[in-house]
């Protein structure tokens, strides 16, 4: 049995689903990071023999934690656990040092190999044994999960993106919150201030939950995608072609995604441009407020970087919050 292990994960949700998973055999004691400066203090600290791992943080990221372990030599094990999934996140981790990967979210069987083939738990250990110390569990909010399973979700459409262009995909944090009909129309409208500029709209429907996903490209960023997909810089009329194959594939695949982490179907919509004279589908319903969940893909090598806008439309709200309380318990 392990001393000390120490879960780190900018996830509350992801944290519990994790330690829940954790035979009770491991680990005398199990430690929480929410960031990696967290992490890295618990390790100076000489704590953590074992450190599971997520790879996008704020602050200081998976990487650069993995980097402060090899160059301070830190004494402990990592095993990455995200839903980051692009062949170049995982020969990264491994090239830092990290003895193995686990993608989001977490099979158990999955989890007890690794944790064979690494060393540090067989089945000989006591599987009944208690450790001296867990962390309490809180109560997690429907947007805290709603995160992380979005979270996962664009770790599925990065790897798609990334396999296409041969090129790494930084991912970023989802940001959920709550934005009025007037700050969408706002928004919209910023996007579209600026010719060229593009915005890709898709529907979605299944189970009592609707919303749609939009995705804006600036116009430099259409032009720097354009050569890698096969197509002149000055696309032309092809580069509405070229915008809606891209959309339809990162807005599909994370659509499908999420439906399946939620345990639904969604029926999607034929991906269209928006227009600066036409309404989004969230705005022709006139809903008060939507539930809004931001990201951005960003390809640092090609300085490109388009955004993504989830929408969830005030009726879905309850019926979905029902969903993910259920993924949580």
């Amino acid at each position: 049995m392990l001393d000390s292990v120490i879960v780190c994960d900018d996830s509350r949700f992801a944290r519990q689903q994790l330690i829940r998973s954790l035979p009770a055999g491991l680990s005398r004691e199990i430690l929480t990071a929410s960031h990696g400066e967290e992490a890295l203090q618990l390790l100076r600290q000489g704590h953590g023999e074992l450190l599971f791992l997520d790879l996008n943080m704020p602050g200081i990221d998976g990487y650069q934690v993995l980097e402060a372990i090899r160059n301070e030599q830190l004494n402990t094990l990592v095993i990455v656990v995200s839903g980051d999934i692009q062949v170049q996140a995982h020969q990264r981790i491994l090239s830092l040092g990290a003895l193995a990967f686990l993608q989001k979210p977490l099979q158990q069987d999955q989890l007890l190999s690794t944790l064979r083939q690494c060393g540090v738990f067989n089945a000989s250990m006591d599987h009944s044994a208690h450790v001296v110390s867990r962390p309490t569990e809180e109560k997690i909010g429907y947007e805290e999960s709603l995160q992380e399973i979005v979270n996962i979700a664009m770790g599925q459409a990065a790897r798609q993106l990334a396999d296409l262009l041969n090129l790494f995909i930084h991912l970023p944090i989802p940001q959920v919150r709550l934005i009025s009909t007037a700050q969408l129309q706002q928004k919209m409208g910023q996007w579209l201030e600026e010719e060229g500029n593009m915005v890709v709209s898709q529907g979605f429907i299944g189970s009592s939950i609707s919303g749609e996903c939009l995705i804006h490209f600036l116009q430099d960023d259409i032009s720097r995608i354009a050569p890698l997909m096969g197509f002149d810089e000055e696309v032309g009329e092809d580069r509405q072609s070229l915008l809606i194959e891209l959309s339809s594939m990162l807005s599909g695949t994370l659509l499908l995604g999420l439906s399946d982490l939620l345990g639904l179907r969604f029926s999607r919509s034929h991906p269209a441009l928006v227009k600066p004279s036409e309404s989004s589908l969230l705005n022709q319903e006139q809903p008060q407020q939507a539930l809004s969940v931001s990201l951005a893909y960003t390809i640092p090598s090609q300085q490109i970087q388009c955004t993504l806008l989830l929408l969830f439309t005030d009726a879905s709200l309850s019926p979905l919050q029902r969903r993910l309380s259920l993924i949580a318990e």
